[in-house]
């Protein structure tokens, strides 16, 4: 009975590994997302705010996107990243891939100048949903703005979550929230830039 009871105890009062560890994600790194994600936000704003719907909508050529394509693009990948985060904070905690992924941070980040081009995925492809430039915009700030707030106010700690992804995903296989959340920064760092040169076009509209 003696056992039982102290079994008991150690149960109620939730002991376990995850609860107990010291937080493997710093206040440090819960900034570098939020100031991230804000610059990443004031860059991409600073590119549109003053467009006319000529600029807004001007097609260097009949494969590439126009501006208002780029930024529904970045305005859907961030609602499905809202969406992650928020529910794979309720995911069990895995300190088991937490070595495993290490390193993988910068792999992140490089990805604003990676080179190679990738086919947006079906989901993330756009469909012109705004006819009006300002709503399209509010969109992306509106999740933007959600996932700001979402990391400066959860308690998870974003090293002991992942997204699992299918084994021929290569690198993107399996991240920490953490370096999940780099990614999408980086994303949209990648396309603020695409942006520009789409400015830079020499038939872009005056």
């Amino acid at each position: 009975m003696k056992h039982f009871l102290i079994a008991f105890i150690l149960l109620s009062s939730g002991t376990s590994f995850a609860q107990t560890q010291s937080p493997v994600w710093s206040e440090q790194e819960r900034q570098i997302l939020i100031e991230g994600l804000q610059s990443s936000q004031n860059s991409l704003f600073n590119e549109v705010k003053s467009l006319t719907r000529k600029q807004i909508r001007f097609k260097p050529d009949s494969t590439s996107w126009s501006i208002a394509e780029v930024v529904e693009h970045l305005a859907v990948y961030d609602e499905l990243l809202y969406w992650d985060l928020l529910n794979k904070q309720y995911s069990p905690e895995m300190p088991e891939w937490v070595e495993k992924v290490k390193g993988l941070d910068s792999v992140m980040i490089a990805y604003t100048d990676d080179p190679v081009k990738l086919q947006a995925p079906f989901i993330a492809q756009p469909l012109g949903r705004f006819e009006n430039e300002k709503d399209l915009i509010a969109y992306f700030n509106r999740y933007r703005n959600e996932l700001i707030r979402l990391v400066s106010e959860t308690k998870t700690d974003f090293r002991l979550h992942f997204v699992f992804r299918s084994k021929d995903a290569g690198v993107w296989r399996v991240r920490d929230l953490h370096q999940y959340t780099l990614l999408w920064i980086a994303h949209t760092q990648r396309h603020t830039n695409q942006i520009k040169r789409v400015k830079a076009h020499q038939n872009y509209p005056k």
